[in-house]
Parts: structure tokens; C-alpha cells; sequence
């Protein structure tokens, strides 16, 4: 996710062109917004909830690790009004090895690789935890919105000073509102969205999968209480159905796959800022002198390795050959761009399509070859937002593919870790486009999906694209529904704790017994009661002939 554009003045006014009613001025409150490892693509979400509820007279107030302050130095966030630091964000080391170990990570060989880079997030609790505690002693917030990487905020804010905490998610929360047509669970699917199209063994292994994942994730909680005990608390972060917090989930229906939900958690994205920087000089001329442009770029820090670099070329190549495309556009940085040095030229001969040699690459990557422009920086919604995109080659990351839904245009997927994958599925299940696996791909299914893609012989692609354009540009809308629903809870918080009333959202099952909220009770009484009926007329019917004396000689 790029940052959002600056202007003069009266950044976003756009918004609120409905400006939304506004209650009593002695009745804003305090919002603290919270943003730890994960980067500016994580911060966004959260910044622009709270960017509202500023619009709306609540004093807003950011805390982040030391060097992200930068992210709301601009115009745009002007209304913040002070910034809270938490301590050292990630070594560029420690930033490096993580991507390393997320590219290479693949749950359906080891869950044991798969869970290693979240010990490298979730180890920033014992830092967050102090300084948020310090933090909400002197901000006193009335409600807290963090970003869903910073478990902390669920230790200093409700149930534990009576703070809410509204937390914002990318998917839907792991773990939690699980239901029977989607099988598995959730945040452990990998190949299967729902039962309605899934074969009965994908489905199985779906259901399975988090037997495979127990020894992991065994071991994660028992690092993750050892952690916390450390720090002097007890007590683990509870494993629930339905959360005891606000989860705001950055996405929507559509891209998401339909489900019930209890009324805490709420599909609320895409939540994009509304301005965003303009295509820059260079990409503008690229733009202006090409018709059909793929737009290509896997996020700040993936890295294709020379294998893959190999197969993209190959099947780039073929497409320009049939003039299905006539210009590319690359967003990659330094160290990406380093790595077209290793590739083979000799392995780039498609099938019908030109020959590249070593000083094809070089000049393709240098910006001497006029059909290429390779960028460390590219102004990415922007360059969506031109009709000459036809293909957003991308990871799939969740707001690369929430950009894409927004500005309509057609993706082919290359997931690596975590969501992505996932995001590929939904990608083909939308019908905007289509995926590929990273450890099977090919240059030939590449140029073949490419193909079908930018040829959409049926027109099905086209339609769907604009369906979906349509979805998410209501859909985006939401983020202000977002800031109703903090406000909600906000205030029920500020006035009904006095009272000790519950959540207004919460529904009433959490605060029960299982035997109460589940009937099991009225079950028992039940079965006893059937059971008691049951034996009676049994015995009846047994006895009925001493029954029938019995009632005659009366």
C-alpha cells in the first residue's frame, strides 16, 4: 500500500460530503490507535478509522514503534494529535530474515516452518505491553483500535482496565465464527472456501488440518505463556468462538465468502484512503505511449528468485509476441532488480516467442528496452486506475487485492504466505481473475492464464471485474460504519460499565454457563423426561392384561 496523496489543504473533504451527525461536543471521547510490527500496509486501516472519528470531534492519539511516526507527519493525518512510542520496530535484519522465512514457509509440508516467522511478530509483546501500559495510564482512552499483529491492547484494555478495543483484521479473525459450510478452521483453510463446490477428500483434509497443526501450535501457545509470565501475567489470551472485542475485518462479501457472524465482528472493508499519489513523470510517459500494460509488483518485500524471474520472462515474452500486451510496468527495488542478474538466459526460449539474451535482460531491467519500465516506487492505485492495466500481476496481499477490486482491473495470483494463497482462491472464486501455486507454477501455465485472462474470450472476466468494482466501491463505504460501531462501543463502554451492563454487542451466550447457553439443561431434563414417558408406556403395555383386571374389579 502506497501513501496516501498530500494536498495543500482539506485532505479527504470528499469523504464527508454527507458529513455524519454529530453529538453533543462534551460527549467525544479519546480513541488511542495502535500500530506495532507489519508496516504502513498494516497502519493504513487503522489510521483511516481513526482519521474519521477525528473528523467527527473525538481527539485522537497514535502510539507505534520508534520510526513510524513519519506515517502521520503529513497533512492527511493533521487531526491526530499527539503520537506515543513504543520502543524499536524490526532490525532491517530481523525484517529480512522474516520475509525469508514466510516466502519459504508452506503449511502443507511443516506447520513448524509456517508458525517460525509469527515468534519474530509476537515477540514484540513483552515491549508493547510495557509501554502500552504507560501509555493508556496517561492517555486514558476512551477506546483503543489497534491493528490485529499487537495482542498487548487486549492486556491493557478490556476486560482488564474496562477499556474497549476494537481490532482490525485483514480476513476473518483466525480461529473464531467457524460454521459448518466451510470446512476447517478458520485461518487454517489453504485449498477449500466453502463445501459448496469441494470435493469430499479436500473437504476431509480441511477438517483434518488442524490435527496437523496441534505440535505447532502446542508449542507456539506454551512459548506464548512462558512469554507472558515473564512479564508478570498469568493468564493466556483467550482461545474463543466469538470474540470479547470489536474485530473489524478489512475486507468484504464478495471477495470474502458469505457467512453468519455474531455482531462483534463486522466485514467492513475495503478501507482504502481516499487520494492517493498521482502516476509520477516517468510513468505517466510509459503510460501515454502503451495501450495494453501489465502491471506487475509483489508487495515491498517478496522476492522472486532467479527461477521465477525466468519463468515470468519467458512467458512475458510470448505475450508480447502475440500482442496481447505491449508494455510492463515492475515495481522492484534494488535488491529485486540485483536479482535478474542471476538468471539463466539460456532457459528463456518459449515456445514461439523471441530469444532473449543476457543483454536483453540487462537492458529490460535498466530501462533501455521501451516495452519495460522496472520502478523501485510505483504510484500503485494510481496505475490501477488507468484504463491502459489490463493485468495486475501481484502476491495477492490483502490490500494489492482490495486496490485491484476497487479500481477494476483483472489479477493473476501468486500467493506466498499467510493470506495470500487464500486470496488467490478467492481471486478465481470471484471471477476476477486467476492464481498460480508457488511450488508448481510454470512458464507455460503462466503465459496460458495470462492469456485467458487478457484475451477473456467469453467475456466472463470483463463482467465480473466490473461486478466487483462496483461491490467494493460500495463496500468501501463501510469504514465510515466502521467508525459507527467504535462510537457504539465507545459510548456503551463510557456510560454502561457505570452500571455494570454488559456489551450491547456481546451476545448473551459469553457471559453463561455451556450448560445454560447450550440448553444442555433443558437437554437432560428432557432425555429424562422422554426417558421416564417411555418406560411408563413400556411397562403399560407390559402389564396391561393385570391392568385391565385391575380396572375391571374396580
Amino acid at each position: 500500500m502506497v501513501h496516501p496523496k498530500l494536498t495543500d489543504s482539506g485532505a479527504g473533504d470528499a469523504l464527508f460530503e454527507n458529513p455524519p451527525v454529530l453529538t453533543d461536543g462534551n460527549d467525544k471521547g479519546k480513541v488511542l490507535l495502535v500500530v506495532g510490527a507489519g508496516g504502513f500496509t498494516h497502519a493504513v486501516p487503522v489510521l483511516e478509522i481513526g482519521r474519521i472519528l477525528a473528523h467527527r470531534g473525538h481527539q485522537v492519539e497514535f502510539a507505534t514503534h520508534q520510526g513510524n511516526e513519519k506515517w502521520v507527519n503529513t497533512p492527511y493525518y493533521s487531526a491526530i494529535s499527539k503520537v506515543h512510542l513504543m520502543g524499536p520496530d524490526l532490525t532491517p535484519e530481523e525484517e529480512a530474515q522474516q520475509y525469508r522465512d514466510l516466502q519459504t514457509s508452506d503449511p502443507r509440508v511443516s506447520y513448524k516452518g509456517y508458525f517460525k516467522p509469527k515468534y519474530t511478530v509476537d515477540k514484540f509483546w513483552t515491549s508493547d505491553y510495557r509501554y502500552l501500559q504507560e501509555i493508556h495510564a496517561e492517555c486514558k482512552p476512551d477506546m483503543i483500535i489497534a491493528d490485529f499483529f499487537v495482542d498487548a491492547v487486549r492486556d491493557v484494555g478490556y476486560p482488564h482496565s474496562d477499556t474497549p478495543v476494537a481490532m482490525v483484521w485483514p480476513q476473518m479473525p483466525y480461529g473464531m465464527a467457524g460454521v459448518s459450510y466451510i470446512p476447517g478452521v478458520p485461518g487454517l483453510q489453504i485449498d477449500v472456501l466453502s463445501s459448496e463446490h469441494a470435493s469430499f477428500w479436500a473437504r476431509f483434509r480441511a477438517e483434518l488440518r488442524p490435527l496437523r497443526a496441534a505440535p505447532a501450535m502446542i508449542q507456539y501457545i506454551r512459548w506464548v505463556r512462558k512469554m507472558r509470565r515473564a512479564a508478570g501475567v498469568n493468564e493466556g489470551l483467550p482461545l474463543r468462538k466469538k470474540p470479547n472485542y470489536l474485530a473489524l475485518v478489512n475486507s468484504f462479501w464478495g471477495l470474502e465468502t458469505p457467512k453468519d457472524l455474531p455482531p462483534l465482528i463486522a466485514a467492513v472493508g475495503p478501507i482504502l484512503p481516499d487520494e492517493y499519489p498521482p502516476l509520477d513523470g516517468p510513468t505517466e510517459a510509459f503510460m501515454a505511449n502503451h495501450r495494453r500494460v501489465v502491471y506487475v509488483s509483489f508487495g515491498t518485500h517478496i522476492q522472486l528468485g532467479p527461477e521465477h524471474l525466468e519463468r515470468f520472462l519467458t512467458a512475458f515474452s510470448a505475450l508480447f509476441r502475440e500482442d496481447l500486451i505491449d508494455g510492463i510496468i515492475w515495481a522492484a527495488n534494488d535488491e529485486q532488480r540485483r536479482v535478474f542478474s542471476s538468471i539463466d538466459a539460456a532457459k528463456l526460449v518459449p515456445g514461439g516467442a523471441r530469444y532473449i539474451t543476457r543483454s536483453d535482460v540487462d537492458d529490460i531491467v535498466n530501462n533501455r528496452t521501451p516495452e519495460w519500465y522496472f520502478t523501485p516506487f510505483a504510484p500503485q492505485r494510481a496505475i490501477l486506475d488507468r484504463p491502459e492495466t489490463v493485468l495486475f500481476v501481484t502476491h495477492g496481499g490483502g490490500s494489492s487485492v482490495n486496490e485491484a477490486m476497487f479500481h477494476g482491473v483483472p489479477m493473476l495470483s501468486l500467493g506466498f504466505f499467510f493470506d495470500q494463497p487464500l486470496n488467490g482462491l478467492r481471486i478465481v472464486e470471484s471471477g476476477v481473475g486467476l492464481a498460480m501455486d508457488k511450488a508448481a507454477f510454470t512458464e507455460t501455465e503462466m503465459a496460458e492464464k495470462c492469456r485467458a485472462v487478457l484475451a477473456d474470450e467469453d467475456g466472463s472476466f470483463g463482467l465480473n471485474v466490473t461486478r466487483m468494482k462496483h461491490i467494493a466501491r460500495v463496500a468501501s463505504k463501510r469504514k465510515h460504519h466502521a467508525a459507527d460501531l467504535v462510537e457504539e462501543v465507545m459510548y456503551d463502554r463510557k456510560y454502561g460499565s457505570k452500571t455494570g451492563r454488559p456489551w450491547h454487542l456481546e451476545t448473551a451466550d459469553m457471559r453463561m454457563s455451556a450448560w445454560r447457553a447450550r440448553n444442555w439443561d433443558l437437554t437432560a431434563f428432557g432425555s429424562v423426561l422422554f426417558a421416564g414417558m417411555v418406560g411408563i408406556g413400556y411397562y403399560a403395555f407390559k402389564y396391561r392384561s393385570l391392568i385391565a383386571r385391575f380396572r375391571w374389579k374396580w
